[in-house]
Order: structure tokens, then C-alpha cells, then sequence
């Protein structure tokens, strides 16, 4: 089929002569299929026509695609805007431009949906365009710009996402900060967060989360106390939290700070949790202790435990405990041979891959 017979197919009554003329327009990869594909797409109504629209679209390499496709971010339906962003997408590293424009139009939604994009591609012009979108006027902006810059730890933008912490004016937008500096954060992080919120038990419930996960990647062994103050007096939905990161310090700073009453108290109170989500992190924190007696023989039993987070907390665990070699990788092995679940098998394998047992 020609190119202008292809055309003239999209406006066929039949669907599937209408997915034909799209099929043979994104092989043709002619720029002049571009703009009667894009005029077609928004009043097509079969979801399957669009698709290969949009499949013949991202066949056409030439720049105009792009230009046309961020047009379609400002529809009112929501099925032609995500097919847009999956077709910016798509052009990962080429796109830049266009979301560079985005970003300095007056329209804060058409702003948010160029950082939707940049959030999903490679490129490496991504810290620039990120910087860009955290210096925004509009939260929301900000808010989805600070919940993607996980994979950037380029100074310039650690600075811009502690400001954002320690002055914004939007709770939302401290959140999402808090949450950003958890991931990317630095001592110098560390220590401007702990001087805003200079106590855990007085930091905004709404910010003790991320306030947490900051204390348990950057904290130090003082904070080891504060912990287990908070673990004993917060609310029980948050001891998993705690825990987290009383696990995630311990695994930096060492456990010898820890008086033994401390494990031992955690022992006793595990056969009494009965949140699964916080006895998987009590099991993964025993393990700091495993050489101790009582503790190593807690976590073997735990490996038969009826409940699936029981067994993958105990596996983890056992792990650490290096100097046991022997009767670890017994207790592993048996319960290889008898485990059904495949999330815990592929646990049970990889730990004793990891350890060479």
C-alpha cells in the first residue's frame, strides 16, 4: 500500500483496515505520515487502532514526533495522555529538548508531566533538567521531581533537596525532601536534619518516617539510645520503622555499644509480636547478635515457622552468623529440602550460595 492510500485507509470505517494503514505508515517511516497519524489519534476511538498508531509513531525517528506527542499531554483523556508519555519514553536521551521547553512553559500540569518523562529515560542531562524542576513554583512539581532524583547524587542536587527539607513551605514538599535526602543524603544531610528536628520523639509524626530511614543510613552509635528509647514509647504501627533502622545503624557502627539487656529484652518480647512485618524485622535485627547462644538457637527455631516473613527474617539472619559455619548450613539444607514457598527457597539458595555452605 502507497503512502497516501495508507493515509486515506485511516479514516476506513473497518477497524482492522484502519490498524493496516498504521501498520504501513510505521514501516514507510516517512515524516509525512506524522501529522495525519497525530490528527487521527485523538478522535479515534478503538483502543486497538490507537495502539498501532502510537506503535507506528515511535517507528518514525524524525524529531516531530516528539513536538506532537507532548502536544497530546494537554488532552483531556487520560488513555491519550499516557500513550503520549509512553511515546516520549520511548525516545529515551532525544527527548531532552523538548522537556528543557516544557519545563519553562506557564502551564504548571504540562511542567509536571515533562518530570513524569525525565523520571522513566536515561539521559545525561538528567541532573540539569531535575534542577531545574526542584527550583519550580508549583509543589506538585517539586513534589515529583523530589520523588525522582533517587538515582542522582550529584552534590548540587543533594543541596537543592535539604533546602527543600529544612524550608519548605508545604508539608508535602518536606516529606517528599525527607524521603529524597533517606535515599541520597549525606553526613552534612545528616547533621542539618538532625538540627531542625534535634529529637526523634519531637520530629512531626509526618516526618518521622524518612526522619527514621536518614538515622539508620547516616546516623551515628550516639543514636543508638534514642532508638531504643523511641522503640520502647512510639506507637506500634512504627516499630518496624524503628527497627529498620536500628538494623540499618547496627550494620554500620557494629553492635558493641549494645548492652546485652537490650537483645535480651528484644528475645523476650518476640514470642509476644504479633505483627508479622515487625517480627521479620526483629529476626533481621537478632541477627547483630547471633553469637550469642540463646539468639542462634531463636533464629534455627524460626526457620520452621509456619508464617512465610518468620522464615525469610530468620534466613536472613543466619546469614551473619559466620562463625557457625557448620551447624548454619545444616539447619539452611534441611529446610531447603522441605520448603515449599519459592520466595523463601530462592532465599534459602541464595544464603547459602552467599556464604558457601
Amino acid at each position: 500500500m502507497g503512502l497516501e492510500d495508507a493515509i486515506r485507509q485511516l479514516s476506513n470505517p473497518d477497524e482492522c483496515e484502519r490498524i493496516y494503514a498504521a501498520e504501513d505508515l510505521g514501516l514507510a517511516g516517512s515524516c509525512d505520515a506524522i501529522d495525519p497519524l497525530f490528527r487521527r489519534v485523538v478522535k479515534e476511538p478503538s483502543q486497538a487502532v490507537r495502539e498501532a498508531i502510537f506503535r507506528a509513531l515511535a517507528q518514525i525517528p524524525d524529531a516531530a514526533v516528539i513536538r506532537r506527542a507532548a502536544e497530546l499531554l494537554l488532552s483531556d483523556d487520560p488513555g491519550l495522555r499516557n500513550q503520549a508519555l509512553e511515546l516520549l519514553q520511548s525516545r529515551g536521551s532525544a527527548v531532552a529538548p523538548e522537556l528543557r521547553r516544557l519545563l519553562s512553559v506557564d502551564d504548571r500540569d504540562l511542567r509536571k508531566f515533562a518530570v513524569d518523562v525525565l523520571s522513566r529515560i536515561e539521559t545525561p542531562e538528567i541532573e540539569e533538567l531535575l534542577a531545574i524542576a526542584l527550583a519550580d513554583n508549583d509543589a506538585n512539581v517539586v513534589i515529583t521531581a523530589l520523588e525522582n532524583v533517587r538515582h542522582c547524587h550529584a552534590a548540587p542536587l543533594r543541596q537543592a533537596v535539604l533546602e527543600h527539607a529544612l524550608r519548605g513551605e508545604h508539608p508535602m514538599v518536606v516529606l517528599a525532601a525527607m524521603e529524597a535526602l533517606a535515599r541520597i543524603g549525606d553526613a552534612e544531610c545528616y547533621r542539618r536534619v538532625r538540627e531542625r528536628f534535634p529529637t526523634l520523639e519531637a520530629t512531626p509524626p509526618l516526618y518521622l518516617r524518612p526522619a527514621l530511614q536518614l538515622v539508620g543510613s547516616k546516623g551515628e552509635n550516639g543514636d543508638l539510645l534514642e532508638l531504643q528509647t523511641l522503640l520502647a514509647n512510639c506507637v506500634p504501627s512504627l516499630r518496624p520503622a524503628v527497627l529498620d533502622a536500628l538494623r540499618n545503624l547496627i550494620a554500620r557502627a557494629g553492635a558493641a555499644e549494645v548492652a546485652d539487656e537490650w537483645w535480651r529484652e528484644l528475645l523476650a518480647a518476640l514470642p509476644e509480636t504479633q505483627a508479622e512485618a515487625e517480627r521479620y524485622q526483629m529476626l533481621m535485627l537478632l541477627g547483630y547478635f547471633g553469637h550469642f547462644e540463646p539468639v542462634y538457637e531463636t533464629l534455627l527455631a524460626h526457620l520452621d515457622s509456619p508464617v512465610k516473613a518468620d522464615r525469610l527474617g530468620a534466613i536472613e539472619a543466619l546469614e551473619r552468623n559466620a562463625n557457625r559455619f557448620e551447624a548454619t548450613g545444616c539447619a539452611l539444607r534441611s529446610r531447603l529440602r522441605l520448603e515449599t514457598e519459592p520466595e523463601v527457597k530462592q532465599a534459602l539458595e541464595d544464603a547459602l550460595q552467599a556464604t558457601g555452605l
